[in-house]
């Protein structure tokens, strides 16, 4: 696939269901330093009609309970 920036690229996600075209993203301090990055990420695996559910590593160590709780929500 060719991203925004004119270059074939290629991701791997976290996590990913392909029955239902779910991809959940834990995200690290480092990704405040790529948030282009990330956003094009996005825009490319919507466009291949998957959903992105993104939860910071605080999140999922210090309320799993609240993220699981969220992923439910949207099933």
């Amino acid at each position: 696939m060719v991203n925004g920036f004119g270059r074939r690229s290629f991701y791997i996600a976290d996590f990913y269901c392909v029955e239902l075209k779910l991809v959940i993203e834990v995200d690290g301090p480092i990704h405040l330093q790529k948030k282009d990055y990330d956003a094009n990420r996005d825009l490319v695996m919507q466009g291949l009609g998957l959903t992105i559910l993104r939860f910071t590593n605080d999140e999922v160590s210090k309320d799993v309970k609240s993220v699981v709780g969220k992923i439910a929500e949207y099933l």
